[in-house]
């Protein structure tokens, strides 16, 4: 193809790709093809509410898409379609998408009224990227509310993004994430305490849950072992890299990620041409002029990753990346085999948690 065309059709495709990502994710195709691994067990019985912390017990990826809500969607009509999405959590972009809690309350509500899942669980796990991010720990202390107010929709998830401050991220997910009992049997004592405040009927309904059983299994996993929030962190930019390992440390962080289209934005500088949205991977071109089709692959890059997965594996979180099915190092046995155990399916949807769950053996059905 002629370079000029090509690049003419690369920069259209960047046009307003960065917001509009998750929603094409959700609405490209069925949303579930009913396809099951040739390992699946069609009698199962789900353990526990979130089935994204049931798979990861099991030892299995998880695989997650967006949530699909923008202008001219219907949040709570969306949330019943994705109630049968093929993935087994959702993420729901507010870091720079439209934080709009009116939205999130009618799509989970939406999302509990389309379930069951096909697996039994009363909906896919869910979590939220807000646009509070791990500065430091006095503008974590100021934010702990953003966090409250986005668990009271009843979401079973926070992924708290530039995680550079280690006590920004033990404020967020201690205080801003948890109630303040103390005395939660097997439950090692925090030296911070939750500061949710004694009212979640809204989350505890979208749970089917009493309001004092919602207090008490709304905490965080594995730190609790029988909590059913996950907490995770996106170590992306040269701030993040530097506290990493004690980041990581943290109790109750449940996973993370490097961000390798905020890594490259630091690292590098190059602009984006076309973004690869979910996929992880956007195109760029360097200062040269030069399109580079996959800017994960480039050794600075590869270097921030390499950190990120040794913590992960070093503290027992788990290690987010995207992945495909072509053959290369984004491919997704490749990554499972790397130690991925979030894996954003990107571009290929469905089909590369098909090739990913049935080289696991999953049993769980989808």
């Amino acid at each position: 193809m002629d370079i000029k065309k090509r690049d003419l059709l690369l920069a259209g495709a960047a046009v307003g790709a960065s917001l509009a990502a998750t929603k094409a994710m959700a609405q490209r195709g069925p949303v579930n093809s009913g396809k099951q691994p040739s390992s699946v067990d069609m009698n199962y019985k789900p353990r526990r509410l979130n089935k994204v912390i049931e798979l990861w017990e099991d030892g299995q990826p998880i695989y997650y898409t967006g949530w699909g809500v923008g202008t001219g969607v219907d949040p709570y009509e969306q949330g019943k379609k994705m109630a049968k999405t093929w993935a087994d959590a959702i993420s729901i972009e507010m870091e720079h998408g439209l934080f709009d809690l009116k939205d999130l309350r009618e799509f989970m509500r939406g999302l509990k009224d389309g379930g069951p899942t096909r697996s039994g669980h009363k909906f896919p796990a869910t979590f939220v990227t807000p646009p509070v991010i791990g500065l430091d720990e006095p503008y974590a202390r100021a934010n702990t509310w953003v966090l409250e107010q986005i668990l009271c929709t009843g979401v079973t998830g926070i992924h708290i993004c530039h995680a550079r401050s280690t006590k920004a991220i033990e404020t967020y997910a201690l205080m801003g994430c948890r109630y303040p009992f103390q005395d939660r049997p097997g439950v090692p004592k925090t030296a911070m305490r939750g500061l949710r405040g004694n009212s979640a009927s809204y989350a505890a309904n979208i749970w089917g849950v009493a309001g004092g059983t919602y207090q008490h299994i709304a905490d965080l996993w594995p730190l609790n072992p029988k909590g059913e929030l996950i907490f995770g962190v996106k170590i992306e930019d040269t701030y993040a890299d530097l506290t990493v390992d004690a980041t990581l440390a943290l109790p109750g962080i449940a996973f993370a990620e490097w961000g390798p289209g905020d890594h490259n934005l630091w690292l590098n500088g190059y602009h984006s041409v076309a973004d690869g949205g979910l996929s992880g991977h956007p195109v760029v071109r360097d200062k040269t002029g030069k399109v580079i089709e996959d800017v994960s692959a480039l050794p600075n890059m590869e270097a921030v990753r390499a950190k990120v997965l040794a913590a992960c594996k070093k503290n027992k979180v788990m290690f987010l990346n995207a992945a495909e099915t072509e053959p290369g190092h984004n491919n997704v046995v490749q990554q499972i085999k790397d130690g991925a155990m979030v894996i954003a399916a990107g571009r290929g949807g469905e089909a590369v948690a098909q090739m990913g769950r049935e080289y696991t053996k999953r049993k769980m059905p989808v």
